[in-house]
């Protein structure tokens, strides 16, 4: 009888550490897929979205804390703390959002730059009108409004405090390229560059290289025209 009560501890300590192990990987991995980095690099179909966050305000700040994909996107993605059913309901948003994303990629719809661009409007306004819903609740998350405090112009911590306890305030009707600034991406080269932390050409270097590159073609038939004329 002792040994069968010894057998059951064990088996039941044994099952606990598993289930500890297999939790922690499980957490580790919603938390990998759910990186900036695995948005941006695993999903192409975030080519375009993924761009425009590198010349968004949320990508590099004065203090160096950055918000992510999954602090905007995901449902209590930026919460300090949850509980069990919001956590589940965290992996379900993600489930819903990563099917899309995959869905849209494998049937076409969001496989190339173009595709992505133009379908950007519609599916910024699906994430506008959640984002709404929710009262803006990541951004509240991150934002406490009655805590903000600016030295320099105080009447901007007033204006926003104003806003601290009214859930129908719209973030970004003011906040317009926190997340995203698509200015100036126009195809993927330009998504590359900015990709590959590098800034857009300016109009002024645009210019200075087209015109560099006429200067070099007629050079070029300048010279093949001497040769002809001295070949004569």
């Amino acid at each position: 009888m002792k040994n069968c009560k010894k057998g059951a501890i064990l088996v039941g300590l044994v099952g606990a550490v598993i289930g500890i192990v297999a939790f922690g990987i499980f957490n580790s991995v919603v938390h990998w897929a759910g990186s900036t980095q695995f948005c941006g690099t695993f999903c192409h179909s975030m080519d375009y979205v993924y761009a425009a966050y590198h010349q968004g305000q949320h990508a590099a700040t004065p203090s160096g804390y950055t918000a992510g994909c999954s602090d905007c996107h995901l449902k209590y993605g930026s919460h300090h703390s949850i509980n069990g059913f919001q956590y589940v309901g965290m992996l379900v948003h993600k489930a819903q959002s990563g099917s899309k994303s995959f869905f849209g990629q494998v049937a076409g719809h969001l496989n190339t730059f173009d595709k992505q661009k133009e379908l950007a409007p519609e599916l910024s306004k699906e994430v506008h009108e959640w984002m709404k819903s929710t009262g803006f609740a990541n951004c509240r998350a991150c934002h406490d409004l009655n805590k903000m405090k600016n030295a320099k112009n105080p009447d901007v911590a007033t204006f926003h405090k104003v806003f601290a306890n009214d859930m129908k305030a719209d973030c970004l009707e003011c906040h317009k390229t926190a997340g995203h600034d698509y200015k100036g991406i126009n195809t993927q080269a330009d998504a590359d560059l900015l990709i590959a932390g590098k800034s857009l050409p300016t109009a002024a270097s645009s210019e200075a290289a087209a015109s560099e590159a006429a200067s070099s073609e007629a050079a070029a038939s300048e010279a093949a025209a001497s040769s002809s004329a001295a070949a004569k």
